[in-house]
């Protein structure tokens, strides 16, 4: 069972390696590096799963309980690594439509679309005015993206939270199912002690 746990760190440190090279950009081939973290991600997911069915089959309380531990904690490693992977796909998918539209801004040609007149000759005699327009225009267009960009992560920051706040009430409430249960089950155990006393007594 320890050749299970050390290969499911192996593929852990794997995932976490890959996932570092995908945001600083060490890689060769983007597709490549995306498919080979997805496919690293499904069977680090499997490993998990097989080494906490192992667990559960452990006869020794002590040893059951560590693997489940370990267990848990490579789980939730696993599900953070998935998170930082999407967000980190998701940013630069971002960066690219950012970049593409700053390209097609400049590639425009300012004289398409020009028709003879007064005010069309008073651009074309002011090209330092022309210049100064278009710079107020690309920075305030780097202002509104990057504005976007920030409350995109807000929003996912949120989201994020939202679904922990959801997924501890869940517990909360299993809980408190267990806990009734436990009661209702003393309860009922009292009352059959109190009649099997009576019962003695008389």
């Amino acid at each position: 069972m320890t050749s299970e746990y050390n290969a499911a760190q192996r593929l852990l440190h794997k995932v976490k390696q890959s996932v570092s090279d995908f945001e600083l950009g060490k890689y060769n081939d983007e597709a490549v590096i995306k498919a080979a973290i997805v496919q690293d991600l499904q069977t680090l997911s499997k490993r998990i799963t097989e080494y906490r069915i192992l667990g559960r089959q452990e006869s020794a309380e002590r040893k059951r309980t560590m693997m489940l531990d370990r267990a848990s904690t490579m789980a939730d490693e696993h599900e953070q690594l998935k998170r930082r992977y999407e967000k980190l796909k998701q940013r630069k998918i971002e960066q690219s439509m950012y970049q593409d539209t700053r390209q097609e801004l400049f590639q425009r040609n300012p004289s398409v679309g020009q028709a003879s007149g007064p005010m069309d000759t008073a651009i074309n005699m002011d090209p330092q005015g022309e210049e100064g327009f278009w710079g107020r225009s690309e920075q305030a267009l780097d202002g509104f993206i990057a504005q976007g960009m920030a409350s995109l992560d807000n929003l996912r920051e949120q989201r994020g939270l939202l679904q922990g706040a959801h997924r501890r009430i869940l517990n909360a409430d299993n809980t408190l199912g267990l806990s009734r249960s436990v009661i209702t089950y003393i309860n009922r155990r009292t009352t059959q002690d109190k009649i099997f006393l009576a019962g003695v007594t008389n």
